[in-house]
């Protein structure tokens, strides 16, 4: 009897042992930050000096999976919906009609193994594969593709890439003794938004965020409404320029000539 209550005790610690075990490796499997992240938006050339921006996504339903796409630098780009509804996609700003142009959606396709992405690409005029190799602290990655279906094909040439970070969302930094809080949205380059120091609101225009994070800006005091109804002009204060930091967390930079950091609140 009391070999029979030994064996089963034994065989109910084994069974807790296994249950533990296989939570553990399944959640370690299930954990994105021990994998390579590809989700974002990308700075891309080719070594050909094509530009083009790749927008990436991992599935939630298998995170190996990548899926997204990517339009060229060539010229003015956003997206445009005709009345009806019938069309929606990346266009080209014609320079002659200054009326959207519709330019291919083009796509990509891939498997994750480690820090290596192998894809497929398609397009109105051709399709192929690649591979992008991400850097270790995620900010980059190296890339090739060809015209083949062999990702491991380099026979097309580099296709690298640089992550890009957006200054859209709510912003807190210090500035001399005292600090502000910015509200900022962008929209491709375009910067707009608000900048309140010591409880004072000033607009934030003309700004701009290029391809290496910074964010240059002007910001103006809004003119004063006099009692005729008609309004003084807006004056300029000063500019601010601002580097966003790895991870699109935090910034250093100058605001009206003073050194500044911030940290993110949210988006």
């Amino acid at each position: 009897m009391k070999k029979k209550t030994t064996q089963t005790l034994l065989l109910i610690f084994s069974s807790l042992l296994l249950l533990v075990s296989v939570t553990v490796n399944a959640h370690a499997k299930g954990q994105p930050q021990d994998r390579a992240n590809f989700s974002g938006e990308w700075n891309t050339i080719t070594d050909k000096g094509a530009k083009f921006v790749v927008t990436l996504r991992h599935e939630r339903s298998d995170y190996n999976t990548v899926t997204g796409g990517y339009h060229s630098l060539g010229g003015a780009t956003g997206r445009y919906q005709p009345s009806d509804g019938s069309i929606y996609g990346i266009v080209k700003v014609s320079a002659l009609t200054a009326q959207p142009v519709m330019q291919s959606v083009n796509s990509i396709k891939g498997t994750v193994e480690g820090n290596v992405l192998r894809f497929t690409w398609s397009q109105d005029n051709g399709r192929g594969s690649g591979r992008f190799t991400l850097s270790s602290d995620g900010e980059s990655f190296q890339g090739t593709f060809s015209a083949t279906k062999n990702p491991d094909d380099t026979s097309g040439g580099t296709w690298n890439g640089t992550r890009v970070y957006s200054f859209a969302g709510a912003w807190r930094g210090k500035l001399r003794d005292g600090g502000f809080e910015l509200v900022l949205q962008q929209a491709g380059s375009q910067v707009t938004g608000r900048i309140n120091i010591n409880s004072v609101n000033f607009d934030i225009k003309g700004g701009i965020a290029d391809a290496n994070n910074t964010l240059r800006f002007t910001i103006m005091r809004p003119g004063i409404a006099l009692p005729n109804g008609a309004k003084l002009p807006d004056e300029v204060l000063g500019t601010g320029e601002l580097v966003m930091d790895k991870g699109g967390k935090s910034f250093t930079g100058k605001i009206l000539k003073v050194d500044t950091t911030g940290t993110r609140l949210g988006r």
